[in-house]
């Protein structure tokens, strides 16, 4: 696991949001496109929004012990960001992730401020299914972390949707679940709809789409893939993040934001069959 550093650039006070007592703080940085190797592709839904050539972000925080957070990727999705989609018959090897947290207060002692990262296959709610393919152990966030780079090293054709063949299109759900005895941190990290256009900016994505606004629910895919899954899965369907400022129930003023959380994929082929997703959510029902 890799621990890299990135440099807030500006950080605004704001108030609590929705569906969890959780606060919200705003930054502003610098996206470090320049991480992909020449071996993988890449996989994000977050906008990044230049403002003129920085982006504002949301870190939410102040959780409670064994609350679970989490985003679902499927391979093969448009990706927001520079680079093309990755192929769904190819990309199968999960090699690391990189989420985007604003530590705030977080410590070097452990067991405070640590959290356990797991990856699942996913149904089409974003909810898991079966068990956990891999579990991080407890992760230790420290003070002035910027990007956290987990290397979990999977495989998976046992998530792909259409088991073909050949397999295509895993669909996986990654999560964090707050393990520490002071679980207010990490602060985690979210695109920001809001403060680009309070400050005029044009609402455009870096690279491939235009940022839509308000981001309605089901966004340029068929469904918002971040939300708040409680302790346990309580929720599930999870609930969805708004946008900082966005005080309205539906959305209606800025609508939903996204983990700043990214997949990186290699794309070898497939050189097993995966059992068929229909029996593997008949066995975990």
């Amino acid at each position: 696991m890799k621990r890299l550093l990135i440099v807030t650039l500006a950080a605004l006070l704001l108030g609590a949001a929705a569906c969890h007592a959780y606060q919200a703080k705003q930054y502003q940085m610098t996206e470090p496109f320049s991480m992909q190797s020449v071996e993988e592709c890449y996989l994000q839904y977050y906008y990044y929004i230049p403002c003129p050539t920085t982006s504002w972000f949301w870190g939410f925080y102040e959780w409670e012990q064994g609350d679970i957070i989490g985003q679902f990727f499927v391979v093969g999705d448009t990706t927001t960001g520079v680079y093309d989609r990755c192929d769904p018959l190819e990309c199968f090897t999960l090699d690391r992730f990189r989420v985007l947290d604003f530590a705030g207060y977080g410590t070097s002692y452990p067991g405070q401020f640590t959290v356990e990262f797991d990856v699942w296959c996913a149904d089409e709610d974003g909810c898991p299914v079966g068990p956990s393919l891999w579990n991080s152990g407890p992760v230790e966030t420290e003070h002035n972390w910027g990007l956290i780079e987990i290397e979990p090293d999977i495989y998976l054709t046992s998530c792909s949707t259409d088991p073909g063949p050949p397999p295509a299109y895993p669909r996986i759900l990654i999560t964090a679940r707050h393990v520490g005895t002071n679980p207010t941190y990490p602060r985690w990290g979210t695109d920001n709809i809001s403060a680009p256009i309070a400050d005029a900016c044009e609402m455009h994505d870096i690279g491939c789409m235009d940022a839509l606004y308000p981001r309605p629910a089901s966004s340029h895919y068929a469904t918002i893939h971040s939300g708040y899954y409680g302790i346990d899965f309580a929720y599930c369907p999870p609930q969805w993040f708004l946008d900082g400022d966005d005080t309205t129930a539906d959305g209606s003023v800025y609508g939903y934001v996204e983990f700043a959380w990214r997949l990186y994929l290699k794309c070898e082929g497939s050189p097993v069959e995966p059992t068929s997703w229909g029996i593997i959510k008949s066995m975990y029902r």
